[in-house]
């Protein structure tokens, strides 16, 4: 009798430690949760950018990367440190800064540090506005594409893309035309542009070169 229940006793034991064993390790409802959130934001970011064939293929990821404010995307059409004398990226930096918040002389390189702070006014909401409205499967046409203005604010704004076969360089030009006076004028005073240009590299890939402003 005693051997029996000793027996029952050890049975019941080994069922109480196995339940235990499965409590322990299997996962609650919000780790589940969490786990399959994560791995949908980690499948959602990879699977933003096409792979790439084509410059136009990168143009469109470049495209998504500004949108996006990817930073780390945005990064990798830059080669760090940039020339400061020939890309002129801090005078795009410091462009409509006031005169004495603007540098009387700015450094001679452009680090990958320097682009995580200023990044914002290197793609401004206009340029990235703009950008979304351009149709990349008509930027190789002999004159490019030419965005319907934007009217934000005060000053409306337009982007006009080209590409130079020759040469191999994709231009971004947003553009500030002119406003209208009281008597309904065009006036030209105000207007201006910037203009980005990107090194097409193996025909497939962009990199920043320089930029240049106009007006």
């Amino acid at each position: 009798m005693k051997s029996t229940n000793w027996k029952k006793n050890l049975s019941l034991c080994a069922i109480a430690l196995l339940a235990l064993q499965a409590c322990n390790t299997k996962p609650s409802h919000k780790q589940e949760a969490k786990t399959k959130q994560d791995s949908t934001v980690k499948a959602t970011s990879g699977a933003q950018y096409a792979p790439v064939n084509t410059w136009i293929d990168d143009f469109r990821n470049f495209r998504t990367a500004v949108y996006q404010k990817d930073i780390d995307k945005q990064k990798t059409y830059f080669d760090f440190p940039l020339n400061a004398d020939t890309t002129q990226i801090w005078e795009l930096v410091y462009d409509g800064a006031e005169e004495g918040k603007r540098p009387k002389t700015f450094p001679g390189t452009f680090t990958e540090a320097d682009f995580v702070k200023h990044q914002s006014v290197i793609f401004t909401e206009a340029f990235t506005k703009s950008l979304l409205k351009e149709k990349s499967e008509k930027i190789t046409q002999a004159d490019g594409y030419t965005t319907p203005k934007i009217n934000d604010g005060k000053d409306g704004y337009y982007m006009v893309a080209s590409y130079d076969k020759a040469a191999k360089t994709l231009t971004l030009t947003l553009s500030y035309p002119g406003g209208i006076d009281e008597e309904g004028n065009y006036v030209s005073e105000g207007e201006y542009a910037i203009i980005y240009f990107f090194k097409v590299e193996n025909n497939k890939y962009l990199k920043f070169e320089k930029v240049l402003f106009a007006g």
